[in-house]
């Protein structure tokens, strides 16, 4: 990365508070009963929360002598548990949180630290989730709270603003990220649309990536395919890819799968990017599959919850760190191969928003790095 430039990345979705189940065997049947391996807990989650916080640990660990902000757009309920729990998880990540709830409270607008009284009839809950996680899968129960209060008016476009107080010398690069679309209904048919566009005029050059979610409708629509023209990258899980292009094959080839996928999204000017688990990802563009990214596949994992987002972050450090200096195409391969290492990792861990440390994402990324090698070339790339 240029040492003269100064990133800023705005990501604008959902926070939520996860409440974690971990199962020692199965689901419970229908009136039955299971076992929990620990105590119940509460953590940080959320889609654009996971994201921001392995976003700052990657510019903390591995961002040389850049600067970077990473601001979260979201809106949570500051005066109760769940929403302490997020303010205090952003604080601690060095993540600006940008609270954009409307009440008649007007310190919630801007997300203060003013003490305010709290008169739980009259509030909102922030949004929380329960997660169930067995035999290394998980599913959730979503509260949507306050999230559902988040309409695309609301979201602040003119991000330069925002880093106002960054040095004049450098040169200065404006990323938004749209974490949870699916979670945030306020977003869907138009509302995000209206302020997409918006975006790219108040700030030139900018690049926009989305992360759909998964669709708890089932149906995958929400306006989504409206909003692909003003967007870069479009960064899907399989589950996601398969729902949001109609595939119903009974073919279970991968091949087969990435061919429909190319052939859906080519009407689409999108970079579609596509993770495929322990396969690693795929990117897709304009009917073509351009790359595919292996990854280190783990025979073990702790925790896959939030392995999606740690993804998405790994791919913007990847991508963005080197937005000056190479082809867009590099970028990507680039972006794409420290979102398999990032996403790897994350799943040794538990808690979808415990960033893995340095020494492991290195690990991952020095084995992908020499799978990558022909034969014969024992050389090792040093990841800084």
């Amino acid at each position: 990365m240029q040492n003269s430039m100064h990133l800023s990345i705005n990501i604008i979705g959902d926070a939520f508070a996860d409440i974690y189940c971990y199962l020692e065997g199965d689901m419970p049947s229908h009136g039955g009963d299971a076992r929990l391996t620990q105590p119940i807990h509460k953590v940080p989650g959320g889609s654009g929360l996971n994201t921001a916080t392995h976003l700052s640990s990657l510019f903390s660990n591995f961002g040389d002598n850049n600067t970077s902000n990473i601001n979260l757009q979201t809106v949570i309920n500051e005066n109760d548990e769940y929403g302490k729990l997020l303010s205090n998880h952003c604080q601690k990540h060095n993540i600006r949180l940008i609270n954009r709830r409307v009440s008649n409270m007007p310190a919630c607008f801007l997300g203060t630290n003013e003490s305010m009284q709290f008169n739980e009839e009259q509030q909102t809950s922030t949004g929380h989730c329960a997660v169930i996680v067995s035999k290394g899968e998980r599913s959730f129960m979503t509260h949507l709270g306050t999230i559902r209060e988040f309409e695309g008016e609301q979201i602040l476009t003119n991000f330069q603003d925002l880093d106002s107080e960054k040095n004049t010398n450098t040169s200065l690069h404006l990323h938004a990220h749209i974490a949870g679309y699916f979670n945030t209904i306020g977003f869907w048919d138009g509302k995000l649309k209206s302020k997409l566009v918006e975006m790219r005029k108040a700030n030139q050059n900018m690049t926009i990536s989305l992360v759909p979610q998964h669709d708890a409708t089932e149906k995958w629509d929400g306006g989504l395919l409206d909003l692909f023209e003003h967007i870069d990258f479009l960064i899907l899980s399989e589950v996601e890819a398969k729902g949001i292009s109609n595939y119903s094959s009974d073919n279970t080839s991968q091949s087969d799968f990435l061919d429909h996928l190319a052939s859906f999204f080519k009407a689409y000017k999108v970079n579609v990017i596509v993770t495929l688990g322990s396969k690693g990802a795929v990117h897709i563009y304009n009917g073509d599959i351009i790359h595919q990214q292996e990854t280190t596949p783990i025979t073990n994992p702790v925790d896959p919850t939030g392995a999606g987002d740690s993804f998405a972050a790994g791919f913007l450090y990847g991508y963005l760190s080197y937005i000056e200096n190479i082809n867009a195409n590099e970028m990507i391969k680039l972006g794409m191969k420290y979102g398999c290492a990032v996403g790897t990792s994350s799943i040794m861990v538990q808690g979808a928003s415990v960033p893995p440390k340095k020494d492991n994402i290195k690990k991952i990324l020095e084995s992908i790095t020499n799978a990558e090698k022909p034969k014969g070339d024992t050389k090792r790339q040093r990841i800084s």
